[in-house]
């Protein structure tokens, strides 16, 4: 069943909380892989993390470059990293803002699949940075806390158009006061670009 994305807020913390690593497949968790895989079509996302939907299990959905279909990694821990790269981030818990975020260029992971087997992989370049997302996600950092300046923040908006046929275009904008003191509030900044899983 399609589940909300759950999103940042003052009287909410759940979202900044680490997740419980998956011990058994009891039918709890199958019910958790069947809620992504039911809730990734109704988004445009690289992933999703299991705390976006409410759950507190280390698990996740994603889709590389080169992958057809999405899947789900159990348990992920990023056991090697190397390089730095910074590189435009946003996610669905912080709608419409987006930034710049220093994360490792090539990563290892360990883990499992759906059905408790163990995998072991090395991504890089974008899919590496998917990966790092939705593994902070699962430790309760947001993208916010990995920026260099509230100053790098943004959000797009439409640039207005002469022909109504031509396809849209949008500009960065600075964010508003109000939506700047809104992050700074919930932000927990990272020291440097802070490495660490």
């Amino acid at each position: 069943m399609k589940q909300a994305i759950w999103v940042i807020s003052t009287q909410n913390d759940f979202l900044r909380t680490r997740t419980t690593k998956v011990k058994t497949f009891s039918a709890d968790i199958h019910k958790l892989i069947t809620e992504l895989f039911d809730t990734w079509p109704t988004v445009a996302a690289y992933g999703i993390a299991a705390p976006q939907i409410g759950s507190s299990k280390r698990v996740f959905i994603w889709k590389g470059n080169q992958m057809d279909e999405p899947e789900i990694i159990v348990n992920p821990k990023i056991i090697r990293a190397r390089g730095e790269v910074k590189d435009y981030d946003g996610c669905l818990s912080v709608p419409g803002i987006y930034g710049q975020t220093r994360r490792a260029e090539y990563i290892e992971i360990s883990g499992t699949d759906t059905q408790g087997r163990s995998l072991r992989r090395g991504y890089e370049g974008f899919d590496a940075r998917i990966i790092q997302h939705e593994v902070d996600h699962l430790e309760g950092v947001l993208f916010i806390d990995r920026i260099d300046s509230l100053d790098e923040l943004y959000t797009m908006e439409e640039i207005p158009r002469e022909n109504k046929n031509e396809e849209a275009e949008y500009q960065k904008v600075p964010l508003t006061e109000d939506l700047r003191q809104f992050v700074e509030m919930r932000r927990r900044p990272l020291p440097g670009h802070a490495l660490i899983w």
